[in-house]
């Protein structure tokens, strides 16, 4: 009987945990926002992004493509970060500094990120970014920025995005640059980017 009722338990938690993955992912106020970006000024996109998602402070993230790739400096001295995107995704995500260990951190970011990365903001173009439109992370690899990229692992950052204009994941992308860069002096700098995602749960489009 004993076995029968952790057995039903564990099947509920389960079920629950499942649940809330999937409203999550399929949040209808990304829909709702969705269908009516278009036209709409980043600023103003930002505003109503807020008023959608109250639990997040999601207007911080306005131009974090730029901010990342800028390597930018936090706004004035004496905040404890060293780069402002750093800040930015804590205000984001509303972490206590004072009060929130690192696993608690880490479950903010990547839940925020969750919802932020849907939204299409986290698209990156730049002259010194071999894609269109490609997400944040690809875009701090093709950058080499090695803080941002361990930061992403540290924040359980979703690698797992495959991009609509190349169709790979992070790992596809790694592994794309990898072959471009064979036998040159930047093959041990994407096989060290490859080896510290996979470890992370990284995976291949083919195994999604």
């Amino acid at each position: 009987m004993n076995t029968i009722h952790r057995f039903s338990l564990c099947a509920l938690l389960l079920f629950l945990t499942h649940s809330l993955m999937a409203q999550t992912e399929a949040d209808p106020r990304i829909a709702k926002f969705l269908s009516v970006k278009t036209g709409m000024k980043t600023g103003a996109a930002h505003d109503y992004l807020q008023t959608l998602f109250p639990e997040w402070d999601l207007k911080k993230m306005q131009h974090i493509c730029m901010i990342v790739g800028a390597w930018t400096p936090p706004e004035k001295d004496g905040t404890g970060f060293k780069y402002m995107y750093q800040e930015r995704f804590y205000q984001a995500a509303k972490v206590d500094r004072l009060r929130d260990d690192e696993k608690t951190i880490a479950s903010k970011i990547s839940a925020m990120w969750k919802i932020y990365q849907q939204t299409g903001y986290t698209a990156c173009n730049a002259s010194t970014f071999d894609i269109r439109n490609g997400n944040l992370l690809k875009y701090a690899v093709a950058d080499k920025f090695d803080a941002f990229l361990e930061d992403a692992i540290k924040w359980k950052l979703d690698p797992n995005k495959i991009d609509f204009y190349d169709q790979m994941t992070l790992l596809d992308y790694i592994d794309y640059q990898l072959a471009r860069n064979k036998g040159s002096a930047l093959e041990s700098k994407y096989q060290k980017y490859h080896d510290m995602f996979r470890k992370a749960g990284a995976k291949y489009k083919k195994e999604l």
